[in-house]
């Protein structure tokens, strides 16, 4: 029965937790300041492992080696010397954490038995100390705070290079995790020895604080305290960089391609042989779905058809003269016509099927004038855009790099935050060209505004919350606010040739006239021939927008002498539902 008993006793003691409790044994911390103010630490550890968390070797984090007291950022430099276990050279590894380094020591490959091992890390580490008035102070975080398992006694010994008095600051009482008061053990000139005053729970910390009269430490030089500066404010100074250079390559590239024009010279008469459509096309440089209703008014204003309102719905119906009351025979209206009225055809219904033979036309369309006047028109300066956008990709990374490198990994909110709201641009982009090309229906240009501005919202709200300073947060902002630009100089630089500066210039003069004819023509027509003249032009000032100034300074002559009842013939062939001369845009918004 006794050996029973002590065979218990002494399997209950060696189960027993606080036998095989892994700890720190003694945290010994060796700070050597030196002459140009860094810190030459080292520190021994002594640990009791039982090969749980003590498994390969210890890990210290070093935490607010990146802060200023005040909570701002700055850079500082740890750069490790020597890592030793029980005096031989122990392999070690470094990675990045949100606020520091971590220093991990040991091999995977290398598993501690359970026993006593003394650690010796030395390193030295800029920035630590503030300087002051009259002295110079250092606060220290001895131990940091990241240590999984207790901490049985603390010491900090602080060495200056002259012999100059240091005292403790007050205020070290203990406050959440930076719990761990340190009391003094010994003081001499130049020389301070600290030791925690119980011991210490994991997460908790013992930190110093000392001051002593300046002259032992040099201020940094000029050249030094503005490299400090660059790496303190590093991400808006990439992105102040990033958009002088965009600033200074797209004025560049603006000068280069556009040339400067006289103002135009008033026209009455659209350039030869263009319609109200090829028109619009040139002076835009993109074909839209407003151009190609413009070519639609413009079959209405020749005669080739009419609006038909019947009991059963609207219609258009094609009229015996097929090219207009000019004589004029166009190509790209007469496509048009030959997409809505095939075989033989005299009416189509404005509704589905009529949809469907304006997406027929509008490709039709496009790729005449793409053919006829794209090649020889315009110039489209690719390569320009595409260096604009890999200038604007560079400093994307390069910000993205240095929020990773803040943060200590690639999940860094700042990071998600700043690329988040990108696509929402090109998204709105195709949302604008889909509405104005009319490709899509309503429902898909919707979705798609509606996918950014959800992409927009949401990462500029992360972006707002994870930026840690107002710097940070207009540093993660630059990309957004220069992709608009960058995206669309693929249009801007999208230009005229010679002989399409020429035909612009034209199309300028003739809108001058489309906007003001009072000041061309006096007096102009009054009756049925001003009826007559405001139709002929009306597809014109509604592909270059200026519908409202044509029909007013038409309106007071229209509406004298046997002009109403013209206007009144006219309005029949709109379809009679709105105003031919004040809601002239709403009748060619039914024909898109």
């Amino acid at each position: 029965m006794k050996s029973w008993f002590l065979l218990f006793c002494w399997v209950f003691a060696f189960c027993n937790p606080a036998w095989a409790d892994e700890r720190i044994l003694e945290f010994f911390s060796d700070i050597k300041v030196e002459r140009d103010g860094d810190l030459l630490v080292t520190e021994n550890i002594r640990v009791r492992s039982e090969g749980k968390q003590l498994k390969h070797g210890v890990r210290r984090d070093f935490p607010d080696i990146y802060r200023h007291q005040d909570g701002r950022r700055h850079q500082a430099s740890l750069t490790v010397v020597s890592v030793r276990r029980d005096g031989r050279a122990e392999p070690f590894a470094m990675s990045r954490l949100t606020d520091g380094v971590r220093l991990a020591t040991g091999r995977p490959d290398v598993v501690f038995k359970p026993g006593e091992y003394q650690f010796e890390i030395t390193y030295r580490i800029s920035r630590q100390i503030t300087p002051l008035a009259q002295s110079d102070t250092l606060r220290w975080n001895v131990t940091g705070n990241a240590w999984e398992f207790p901490i049985d006694r603390v010491r900090a010994r602080v060495m200056l290079p002259d012999e100059l008095a240091i005292a403790p600051l007050t205020g070290l009482a203990a406050k959440g995790e930076w719990g761990g008061n340190v009391e003094l053990a010994e003081q001499e000139d130049g020389r301070i020895v600290l030791v925690s005053s119980r011991k210490l729970a994991p997460g908790q910390a013992a930190t110093i604080a000392l001051a002593w009269p300046q002259g032992a430490v040099a201020s940094p030089g000029p050249a030094k305290a503005a490299w400090y500066w660059l790496l303190d404010n590093a991400a808006i100074c990439i992105a102040v960089a990033g958009l002088s250079i965009l600033f200074v390559y797209y004025l560049w590239v603006y000068l280069l391609t556009h040339k400067w024009r006289a103002k135009a010279a008033a026209c009455l008469e659209p350039p030869a042989g263009m319609s109200a459509l090829a028109t619009r096309y040139v002076y835009r440089k993109v074909f839209d779905s407003r151009g190609f209703a413009s070519g639609v008014m413009e079959l209405l204003a020749r005669r080739s058809i009419r609006i038909w309102h019947k009991e059963d719905g609207c219609y258009l119906e094609r009229l015996p003269n097929h090219t207009g009351t000019d004589g004029r025979h166009d190509a790209l209206l007469n496509s048009i016509l030959t997409s809505f009225f095939g075989g033989q055809r005299e009416l189509l219904r404005l509704d589905g099927f009529y949809r469907r033979c304006v997406e027929d036309a509008q490709q039709d369309v496009k790729q005449a004038l793409d053919a006829g006047y794209g090649s020889t028109l315009f110039v489209n300066h690719r390569g320009l855009a595409k260096q604009g956008l890999y200038l604007w990709i560079v400093m994307v990374v390069a910000l993205a790099g240095l929020f990773v490198v803040h943060a200590g990994g690639w999940r860094a909110p700042a990071v998600l935050g700043m690329l988040l709201p990108l696509p929402a641009v090109p998204l709105l982009y195709t949302a604008v060209a889909k509405w104005r090309g009319a490709a899509s229906r309503p429902f898909g240009v919707a979705v798609l505004v509606v996918l950014a501005l959800v992409l927009l919202g949401a990462g500029v709200w992360v972006l707002f919350i994870s930026a840690e300073t107002m710097p940070d947060l207009l540093a993660g902002l630059a990309p957004l606010a220069t992709l608009p630009v960058v995206t669309g100089a693929f249009d801007f630089l999208h230009c005229y040739t010679a002989k399409g500066q020429e035909v612009r210039n034209e199309i300028d003069g003739f809108r001058r006239y489309l906007r003001r004819p009072k000041s061309f023509v006096q007096p102009l027509p009054i009756g049925e021939e001003a009826v007559e003249h405001y139709e002929r032009y009306l597809p014109y000032a509604l592909a270059l927008n200026v519908q409202d100034e044509w029909a007013a300074a038409f309106r007071p002559g229209i509406q004298a002498g046997a002009g109403a009842t013209a206007l009144q013939e006219m309005s029949e062939r709109y379809g009679g539902k709105y105003d031919v001369l004040t809601q002239s845009r709403r009748i060619m918004g039914g024909l898109k």
